[in-house]
């Protein structure tokens, strides 16, 4: 498949290691067999890793099957089992998601290829605008982020399933995917149908925002470089970058650093609330944030970081 082999080129060098995420459904066995045919005359080396959440009675079964699929490809597996901590108050579609994505990340490969594609994209848009994302979440999931790479992010699941048949591949149907309890099963099936309905392009068209918005926020990355000065972006960083700046650019700042330190910025009326205090507070106070996964504090005119994970 095109798509593969030129994000592949584009980034992984000869001798390099790749790990593929199969959950044995038609977009990873699609990426999987792709990925297969392409290492076959060169000297990288795929593997294929499937997560075992055992969150549903068919995860023994799926596991099995995906067994098979790589011993037919002649494709290493490697059958992790994990536990989804379902007391997170993130739903169990982020919980189960955080530690796939975890599993992986520590998985010893130099790339990790993931299935999604621009259906995925359009959802992934379409849901975060909903939660009231900004930027970089409007952005929703790139080609490439450190080494994850998404190949398939620019084909629609109907040539995912015309690649599939055309190849005689044999892929699970996971019975979960139609629950519309889950927030993207129900966009995919109630939501999104109705849009198309009225804007047959619908799928194309966010995908195309999801891209220019990337563009956006990687605009604002570099504005955020510019305004720390000859500061490295470490914390602890001086309260003057930010009393210097003008509100917009101040809070454009502090996203840019909690999203360099993996941290997921507050909502927006904390974070306002918070560069507001950064900028007016005396020095006899001490602006402080205490989030899930991290705290910001004032001490001693710096603004310091603590990763509570």
């Amino acid at each position: 498949m095109l798509a593969v082999a030129a994000c592949l080129g584009r980034y992984v060098k000869r001798s390099q290691s790749v790990v593929a995420g199969f959950s044995g459904g038609l977009d990873s066995t699609v990426l999987l067999h792709a990925a297969s045919c392409l290492v076959r005359d060169t000297d990288l080396s795929l593997s294929a890793m499937h997560i075992h959440h055992g969150l549903n009675a068919n995860a023994d079964a799926w596991a099995i099957s995906c067994k098979q699929v790589c011993q037919e490809m002649d494709i290493p597996l490697t059958i992790l089992r994990v536990d989804v901590p379902l007391g997170t108050g993130k739903g169990i579609e982020a919980a189960a998601r955080r530690v796939r994505h975890k599993a992986l990340a520590d998985y010893p490969a130099d790339w990790t290829l993931l299935a999604h594609h621009a259906d995925d994209q359009a959802e992934t848009v379409l849901h975060n605008l909903l939660r009231g994302t900004g930027v970089r979440g409007a952005a929703a999931m790139p080609e490439s982020r450190g080494r994850v790479l998404r190949p398939l992010l620019g084909l629609s699941r109907s040539v995912l399933l015309g690649y599939a048949q055309s190849n005689r591949l044999v892929w699970i149907e996971d019975d979960s995917n139609s629950d519309r309890r889950y927030t993207r099963n129900f966009l995919r099936h109630q939501i999104l149908p109705l849009i198309a309905a009225r804007f047959p392009r619908v799928g194309e068209q966010l995908a195309a925002a999801a891209s220019r918005f990337s563009e956006v926020d990687s605009l604002l990355a570099d504005l955020a470089s510019l305004d720390l000065q000859d500061n490295r972006p470490e914390f602890p960083l001086p309260l003057k970058l930010f009393r210097e700046l003008p509100d917009v650019r101040a809070r454009n700042l502090l996203r840019a650093m909690l999203n360099w330190h993996h941290a997921q910025p507050p909502d927006e009326r904390r974070l306002n609330e918070f560069v507001r205090q950064l900028q007016s507070a005396g020095n006899d106070r001490h602006p402080r944030i205490d989030l899930a996964r991290y705290a910001l504090w004032c001490e001693a005119g710096r603004l310091h970081f603590k990763n509570l994970d």
